[in-house]
């Protein structure tokens, strides 16, 4: 199919629907709003007949004349002679029908037929406890009067147990909506066609260039004449692309010359001179080395777009600031036992595959395995602005994927695994370490214990996922993350601010944690009574909570061993 049927194909429906909708919208409210008025005036009509009715009535009571049945005769024909007064087409009828079914009263030369059924006698039963008034109104849109479908108001006159009907034939009624339905149809077809032609005259405006472009294009392809141009008809965009068209087609012609000119040199060249060396043996299996030694564990991207610098910078140590995330699997021993070897092998590996699949996504390089935990470093060998975001987002990603496989885990009825991330950021010592025999590139420094024990601390909190606050700071506003603690881990003597991320934690832990934080305020003061009454508060309403109960078990401690030079950091001896 050519572009230009393509644009009409996409375009046209952006002018259908806005019109369709339009005219929907427009019949509507003229629907409603005529509606609404000749409703108004089939009512007005009703309610003044029958207070006419209810003024007749009120004279033959004020004179005692209500039971002489000549003075009713003449109150009736006073009535029909006023209904025929409120007649103002051919079409309205007005009729009355008395308790037996019978027409006492009606302004159509054809008596109506069939007659509505007269009220119910729960109808009556409403009406009669409210004496000398019109009472049971009813609006109907499908009364059926001599093969005519009406629009009809009614109401019941107590007294004599009339029940009138004020009705408008149904086309009459609607004769104006349809008419507007009519002239709607009318302009938006109208509209549609104008549309469509300046549509078909606007494509073929834009096709027209792209379609001189094309048959030069076909030209060079089959006479492979590089001198050939398009003319340019509009000043922009593609008048700009046929600009850049004409330009390419210069440059290609002169780079077939210059082609041709090296052509020629080359063959003279080599008859004068023996084929230089480009590079020495030496210098590839250098090269190659190099690839061999980093390709387990650096991407590949990394090699080719670095590959120089590494072979002369990164052979020897050097200090770099870097992520470090440390995932573990928790109880391994146990789900161990409980697994087969064959299954647990496949279960590693599985499990292996995706977590570093993840942490190749996102630009890190896995460092090393550690029995069943994961090192993984961002920064290193090649820094980013994104270091650090990408380690916490591998992380976060780490636990949904974990989900994925303990699906997994279940349909092959076997263990799920659970696992604690820790991640810290830092200044490292990177390089390749080891002997001639054994080497690997791998950072050290004490980031990467934080790292450790941050993992660890995972258990402890009962949280997947924990960040240190050099972590945090960076994140900035880009990860809603929640202050865990002020802690002292083992190895380090200057306290640091742990979190756990937002993404990664229960929602009823979400939940619980403004409450937790009160209580964690006077925790990090001292006041450590004031801290007691609100974790105990708060574990009324979240039982069984791990944060909660180890914060209570700590203030009840120093309530009774306050801590010497308290600062809020807590030493934990255990790594």
């Amino acid at each position: 199919m050519n572009i230009r049927p393509k644009i009409i194909f996409v375009v046209l429906p952006l002018i259908i629907a806005p019109l369709i909708l339009a005219a929907f919208v427009s019949h509507l409210s003229a629907k409603s709003g005529i509606t609404a008025v000749a409703a108004n005036l089939l009512q007005f009509k009703s309610q003044t007949l029958n207070n006419y009715i209810e003024s007749q009535w009120d004279l033959l009571t004020s004179n005692n004349l209500e039971d002489k049945p000549q003075y009713q005769d003449a109150a009736k024909k006073t009535i029909f002679g006023f209904a025929q007064s409120l007649i103002r087409s051919p079409t309205e009828l007005i009729f009355a029908v008395d308790s037996s079914g019978k027409i006492v009263m009606s302004t159509g030369a054809t008596p109506p037929n069939p007659i509505p059924k007269p009220p119910s006698e729960v109808k009556r039963a409403t009406s009669a406890g409210t004496p000398d008034s019109v009472l049971n109104e009813e609006w109907t849109d499908s009364l059926i009067i001599n093969e005519t479908r009406r629009i009809a108001y009614s109401q019941y006159f107590t007294p004599w147990e009339w029940t009138v009907y004020v009705s408008e034939e149904w086309d009459t009624f609607y004769s104006p909506v349809t008419r507007n339905s009519i002239i709607i149809s009318i302009i938006a077809a109208v509209s549609l066609s104008f549309s469509l032609v300046f549509l078909i005259i606007a494509a073929k405006a834009v096709t027209k260039p792209l379609e001189g472009m094309t048959r030069s294009i076909e030209h060079i392809t089959q006479t492979m004449d590089l001198e050939t141009r398009v003319p340019i008809l509009y000043n922009d965009e593609i008048g700009r692309l046929a600009h850049s068209f004409n330009q390419m087609t210069v440059n290609l012609h002169e780079a077939n010359r210059s082609v041709k000119n090296f052509a020629l040199r080359s063959v003279i060249a080599r008859r004068k001179a023996v084929k230089a060396q480009i590079e020495t043996e030496e210098t590839k299996e250098r090269e190659q080395s190099l690839r061999v030694l980093f390709q387990k564990y650096v991407p590949q991207s990394v090699i080719d777009k670095n590959i120089e610098r590494i072979g002369k910078e990164l052979l020897v140590g050097e200090y770099q600031q870097a992520s470090i995330l440390i995932s573990d699997i928790r109880r391994f021993t146990s789900i161990s036992e409980s697994m087969e070897p064959d299954q647990l092998v496949n279960s590693l590996n599985r499990y292996f595959e995706k977590m570093v699949d993840i942490i190749d996504k996102h630009m890190g390089i896995t460092d090393k395995y550690m029995g069943d935990a994961i090192m993984a470093l961002f920064g290193v060998p090649e820094k980013s602005e994104d270091d650090i975001s990408n380690c916490v987002r591998t992380g976060i990603e780490m636990l949904s994927c974990l989900e994925d496989f303990n699906r997994e885990q279940k349909e092959l009825k076997v263990g799920k695994f659970e696992i604690g991330i820790g991640i810290h950021h830092g200044q490292v010592t990177a390089g390749n370490i080891g002997s001639e025999k054994k080497m690997d590139y791998t950072v050290i420094g004490e980031p990467v214990n934080i790292s450790s024990r941050l993992e660890s601390l995972t258990k402890h909190y009962q949280v997947p996922l924990i960040i240190s606050d050099r972590v945090r700071d960076s994140l900035g506003d880009e990860m809603e993350t929640f202050l865990l603690d002020r802690v002292l881990v083992v190895g380090s003597t200057n306290p640091i601010s742990i979190f756990a991320v937002a993404g990664t934690l229960e929602e009823k832990t979400i939940e619980m944690w403004e409450v937790f934080e009160k209580g964690r305020e006077h925790y990090f003061e001292g006041n450590f009574e004031a801290a007691k009454k609100s974790f105990q508060a708060a574990q009324k309403k979240y039982p069984g909570n791990r944060l909660l109960q180890l914060f209570l078990g700590r203030s009840n401690r120093f309530i009774m061993n306050p801590p010497p030079n308290w600062n809020g950091a807590f030493r934990h001896e255990a790594k």
